[in-house]
């Protein structure tokens, strides 16, 4: 056995058989303006024999005269080349906007011809994202794929982002889809801070805010990216099971190629941030008393004429300075039957906030190998090191420190002559805001990460009518979480400093078999191919929290120097185990009729409901083959698809957990989640219906899929039950939701000339999700994590959007109109009469969103720019509400002036045919809780617009042989250089929470996060 393996090994990374029947074809591809093309797949038709074109479109594989090679590229027409003589074929493929014949990636890593799919997906080429240079891919896909909407939540090295395609469906879970790399899952989790410690006291629990981790999928260098296919809803993704019931992102890494050779890029990079708030410089502080303040609040008289200010934002910003490096080596044996890929990468990035940086190291390597006939190998590894340093945000982060500070003041001075934190306020060191630079320099997000995926898949041929594919897969990853809370900061005053600790040991298993079935003839003009297969997922997760309070030592950063210290272990195990098949009718070539079936096993749901079957029907009808007499004027296909799929709820979701209970006698006592052995999966049924068009003899193409999806028996987290019950939480069964949208994918290339084109792709999006049913009853379902700040929150109810927010709003009468308290003649708000949240009619869901992208080359000079564009959706701007109830803001400059408040007193006739006017006069300065008392609703800024230039990329091919290189180019890359809004914050793109939080999460809500920076990239790349 020892030695049989060992020869296995030898075979696999030594040597290949040769075969004397055949003999190594080699070539060069080219565009049609004769600019060679990198990463063209090369295939001998009806084999599995297969390579790729290197950067300077180079070529070579085995193959036999008579047999036939395919060379197919995204965005161009399949070219077929047959083999006789001659030992090179050089190949001219041709843009177009449709190509039917591509093949496409399609779920469980399989791979399909673009005519047969009856369902929407689209792909994006890995050289697009990584030409944006962001340091998370998530940010790249904004705007390049229909239906697609990607949130950073802030502007910070690290910020996590989310992802979520065709709206949000589930009103509390989480609602983004699952990540593939190279056919088995990746883990894409953001640290929830109920995993640390200090979350199990409400004195000291983060509950997401304040604070941001980074999603892990951001641990994929992109510059190792092939492709990105992105399967939009239930009835792409089917296969993928209860993981992808909201889609699936499927990413193909890069293997070696022969010619590869060695790669290497690198590239500086310079960050500004615009982050910075118009505040008032007219009135001062309320009170000053022998120069100290009472409080952060400027509602006192106007400054002294000749009065000093200092601008402490922009002092405090600075330049953010990065640079990556980027090396590879790739090759492949003279018949491709080898072929490897080594890369490494090293990303350093200094943010535009003092204190924030990241630091990552990326190291991949990968290699094919073909056996023999019947045998063939990939192998794979990522390997991942990240460093990020985050800050705080929210009313505990440096922004508002920044803002409040008085501005007569040099912030800089943030220490006292002893090194001890200068205070100007008389409150309590609890209740003043920190300084920004004492922030900065003191509290800390630290977290480091080691990752390791790793992948083997056999493909097996030993017989002519299939093959079997097999992938082995793990994905670990260790994640040491600090968080630091000074003792003589606001954040840890109370407790006299609070450090966490909390290492996040995460282990993902995976093992996916499938039987593939090559097409075989039924009739003379009907075949069936498919596949059956099974899949093994198993999930284990152990956070080993601690955390320590009173410091013995200000600035000594250890556990050991706290008096106080508790611990918290917290263990997330999965496992789910899968049966599917699929079976696929082709009609000559031009209808196709896809079936699948899928049933999973799941350990999160009680038994017997933890077995469950969903199936998916699609067909593709190509009328252009079909009909050849319209191929004159169009080439297409129309698409019809139906999917049903199950969802599970997380670990431990149905069973209450023990835990130690400090109250007298100790012992063991429930959690605050109650048992639900009724619990039972969810469901998602989905239909599309879309076209695919070709015209101009493909210079223009249209893809235009309309769906609708409903969610029955959805689980909905943390519903709050009877005390009586002992448990305070519970899961339950019973929301409803309904999705519709519409989505148009634009491909147009209006000027090809030999030395000059124009390509240009519109991805536009219009999509909405209403609530239809609530569980029990209940008038409103909301995440906690989301009232963050003031009393809005996330809150939704039966008919409204899913991304709706609720507040304490102003009461009105039958009329519309605002109740006045007669004794203050200030509006009186929802919480007066009951602790309700009400709806207001705000929805964070826009109109539209429109993505456009454009390539211009001319000779070696070429330029590509994405435009985002949104139209309609509400921001709640609760920076201004923060600002304005303390003064600061430019709206209180007309304080002085008396106004009466539009409405009708609240006197017992408001809702009688004749109200009572209000006529109650009101001066701000006079009485500031005309500002103070101000309701929230008033800075829900509704019917948001923005155009933003995502990206930019100038690019120049210099002539290889002027560095004695096979390539080489120089480029210079912007991202976010502009916005034009409506929008009257720091930008609209924002998120109050982190990606960890689930259902619409704090998307829109916007509260002392730092915008996305504008950034310019310098970089240059050679080939060898």
């Amino acid at each position: 056995m020892k030695r049989s393996l060992l020869t296995l090994l030898a075979l696999i990374f030594v040597a290949a058989p040769a075969f004397a029947q055949q003999r190594t074809i080699t070539g060069k591809v080219t565009g049609e303006q004769g600019t060679p093309l990198a990463g063209v797949s090369v295939t001998v038709k009806g084999t599995s024999t297969v390579t790729s074109t290197n950067n300077q479109g180079d070529y070579a594989i085995a193959a036999n005269a008579g047999q036939v090679l395919q060379f197919r590229l995204i965005g161009t027409a399949l070219a077929e080349r047959p083999v006789a003589t001659d030992d090179v074929i050089n190949v001219q493929l041709r843009r177009v906007a449709l190509d039917l014949d591509a093949v496409v990636v399609t779920a469980l890593g399989e791979t399909a011809v673009q005519r047969s799919l009856g369902t929407a997906q689209q792909s994006v080429r890995g050289g697009e994202i990584a030409e944006t240079q962001r340091e998370n891919f998530f940010n790249a896909l904004s705007g390049r794929v229909a239906g697609v909407d990607v949130t950073s939540t802030s502007g910070v090295p690290g910020a996590s982002s989310s992802i979520v395609i065709r709206g949000i469906s589930s009103i509390s879970s989480s609602n983004q889809p699952v990540i593939i790399v190279d056919g088995l899952p990746m883990d894409n989790r953001t640290v929830n801070t109920g995993v640390l410690a200090s979350d199990k006291s409400s004195t000291t629990a983060f509950s997401n805010r304040g604070v941001d981790f980074t999603n892990r999928a951001a641990d994929l260098n992109s510059e190792d990216i092939e492709t990105v296919t992105v399967l939009k809803g239930p009835e792409a993704a089917a296969l993928y099971g209860i993981d992808a019931a909201n889609g699936a992102i499927v990413i193909k890494t890069k293997r070696g190629r022969l010619g590869g050779g060695v790669t290497y890029s690198s590239t500086m990079r310079i960050e500004r941030t615009g982050a910075n708030y118009q505040l008032q410089r007219v009135y001062g502080p309320t009170s000053v008393t022998g120069g100290t303040l009472s409080s952060f609040q400027y509602f006192g008289g106007p400054y002294a004429p000749g009065t000093q200010f200092y601008n402490n934002v922009d002092g405090f910003l600075r330049t953010g300075l990065s640079q990556k490096h980027s090396l590879s080596f790739s090759g492949a044996t003279a018949d491709n039957t080898i072929n490897y890929r080594l890369a490494t990468s090293i990303d350093k990035q200094e943010g535009v906030v003092r204190s924030s940086d990241l630091n990552r190291i990326n190291v991949t390597g990968a290699s094919q190998a073909r056996i023999n006939n019947w045998l063939s190998t990939d192998l794979s590894m990522i390997y991942t090191y990240a460093n990020n340093n985050q800050v705080y945000k929210g009313d505990v982060g440096p922004l508002m420190g920044l803002m409040l500070w008085p501005q007569t003041d040099d912030a800089k001075n943030y220490l006292t002559p002893a090194g001890t934190r200068r205070r100007l306020t008389a409150l309590a060191a609890a209740a003043e805001l920190d300084n920004p630079y004492f922030n900065v320099a003191k509290n800390a997000i630290n977290a480091k990460t080691n990752r390791l995926l790793a992948n083997v898949g056999f493909v097996i041929t030993p017989f002519s009518w299939g093959n079997v594919k097999t992938n082995l897969g793990t994905d670990s990853y260790t994640t040491q979480n600090l968080l630091l809370r000074h003792p003589e900061s606001a954040l840890g005053n109370a407790s006299n400093g609070l450090l966490d600790q909390a290492d996040v040991i995460s282990r993902n298993l995976n093992a996916l078999t499938v039987l593939n079935v090559n097409s075989h003839p039924l009739t003379n003009s009907l075949s069936i191919s498919g596949l059956v297969g099974s899949q093994v997922s198993d999930l284990k997760s152990t956070t080993d929290a601690q955390t320590g309070i009173s410091f013995l030592d200000p600035n000594f950063v250890s556990m050991n120097n706290t008096s106080t210290r508790s611990t918290l272990t917290t263990i997330e195990q999965r496992r789910l185990v899968s049966l599917f098949g699929q079976a696929v009718f082709d009609y000559k070539d031009f209808w196709y009729l896809t079936f699948t079936g899928r049933n999973d096993w799941t350990s999160t749901i009680p038994h017997p409901r933890n077995s469950f079957f969903y199936p998916s029907v699609s067909t593709s009808f190509i009328f252009s083959d079909a009909f050849p007499s319209v191929r004159s004027f169009v080439t297409g296909k129309v698409r019809l698809g139906y999917a049903a799929v199950g969802k599970d709820a997380r670990p431990y979701a149905y069973r209450p957990s023990l835990q130690f209970k400090t109250t007298s006698y100790g012992g063991y006592g429930y959690d605050f989640w109650g048992p639900n052995l009724a619990l039972r999966p969810e469901f998602k049924r989905s239909v599309e219906g879309g076209v695919e068009l070709s015209f101009l003899n493909g210079r223009l193409g249209l893809d235009a899929t309309a769906y609708r999806a409903t969610t029955k028996d959805q689980i909905v987290e943390n519903i709050r039950g009877s005390y009586g019950t002992g448990f305070i939480l519970f899961n339950l069964n019973g929301a409803a939701t309904r999705s519709r949208g519409l989505e148009l994918t634009v491909r147009s290339t209006p000027i090809l000339k030999p030395s000059f084109s124009w390509d240009m792709t519109l991805n536009w999006t219009s999509s909405g999700s209403i609530v239809t049913q609530l569980p029990n009853g209940i008038p409103e379902s909301y995440v906690s994590d989301t009232w963050l700040y003031g009393n809005v929150r996330n809150g939704t109810q039966v008919g409204l959007s899913t991304m709706s927010l609720t507040g304490f709003f102003y009461l009105r009468n039958n009329q519309g109109k605002l109740l006045i308290d007669p004794a203050t003649g200030l509006p009186i708000r929802s919480n007066a009469v009951s602790a309700n949240f009400i709806d207001g009619g705000y929805d964070r869901q826009p109109d539209f969103t429109i993505g456009i992208g454009n390539t211009v080359r001319y000779k070696r000079l070429s330029l590509d720019f994405l435009l985002d564009i949104r139209k309609g959706g509400d921001i709640f701007n609760a920076t201004e509400h923060y600002l304005t109830t303390r003064g600061l803001s430019t709206e209180t400059l007309d304080r002085d002036q008396p106004r009466v408040i539009q409405g009708v007193l609240r006197d017992g006739k408001e809702n009688s045919a004749n109200p009572t006017a209000n006529n109650i006069v009101i001066i701000p300065s006079s009485n500031p809780l005309y500002y103070i008392n101000m309701s929230e609703e008033l800075f829900i800024e509704k019917k948001i617009n923005w155009l933003r230039l995502r990206d930019i990329t100038v690019r120049y091919e210099i002539p290889g042989r002027l560095l004695g290189a096979k390539n080489a180019s120089v480029y210079l890359t912007g991202t976010d250089l502009f916005i034009i809004t409506n929008y009257t914050g720091l930008d609209p793109i924002v998120n109050g929470n982190t990606a960890a939080v689930g259902g619409s999460g704090a998307v829109g809500i916007d509260f002392g996060n730092f915008p996305m920076p504008r950034g310019i990239n310098v970089g240059v790349s050679v080939g060898f």
